[in-house]
């Protein structure tokens, strides 16, 4: 990679405020750090709150930095961490049958804008997140009933959390951005936790 004093921002393709989205990488001649192309946001539906774009994501925790391995493979379109996958979590956390040791999956940064008035469903995944509000504001609502309202600036820890999405605001868009980090599976009331679509309570 070389440096340059011109290169590309990812935008968001929806009707949103646009989204800049850059990535940084090494002069491997002379040591320095970069700013490198960074290909569109690509976004996908997310049938009845909005879209959602993965930002970035990587195969393992730590990420292999080395070789700029880890970029190649989010820019790489068959990657399970490719730029235009729509997987929340990548990969699940595993087992390794040759170790018997669990190994964790990759990290995920999904960028997720709220239609006026979305109401999104109950779900869980099997992750930490660290979801921030950066624009408008959302409700995160429990499978408890229990509700609190971010805005611009407030951010929640998410411990494989049963919840979902409201945008709070019929006449403007919302946006989280999520980082999704993945944990050894648990246990609650004796039974695994597993990742978890309430569709029907929307």
């Amino acid at each position: 990679m070389n440096p340059s004093t011109t290169y590309t921002h990812s935008t968001n393709a929806t009707s949103g405020t646009p989204i800049k989205r850059y990535i940084t990488g090494h002069d491997h001649e002379i040591g320095q750090s970069i700013y490198v192309d960074a290909p569109e946001l690509h976004y996908f539906p997310v049938p009845g709150l909005g879209t959602a774009a993965r930002s970035y994501a990587t195969t393992k925790l730590a990420p292999d930095l080395a070789d700029d391995e880890d970029l190649k493979a989010h820019l790489s379109h068959d990657s399970v961490v490719g730029r235009t996958r729509q997987e929340i979590i990548v990969p699940p956390t595993k087992l390794n049958p040759h170790t018997g040791e669990m190994e964790l999956g990759g990290a995920n940064v999904i960028n997720l804008d709220l239609d006026p008035g979305a109401v999104g469903h109950m779900h869980r995944t099997v992750s930490l997140d660290i979801s921030t509000c950066v624009m408008g504001e959302v409700y995160h609502e429990l499978d408890s009933g229990q509700k609190v309202l971010l805005k611009a600036g407030d951010h929640i820890i998410q411990r494989a959390t049963m919840h979902r999405w409201i945008n709070a605001s019929k006449e403007h868009r919302a946006r989280v951005i999520a980082v999704l980090l993945p944990c050894p599976p648990f246990k609650l009331k004796d039974q695994y936790v597993e990742e978890e679509h309430r569709f029907s309570q929307q």
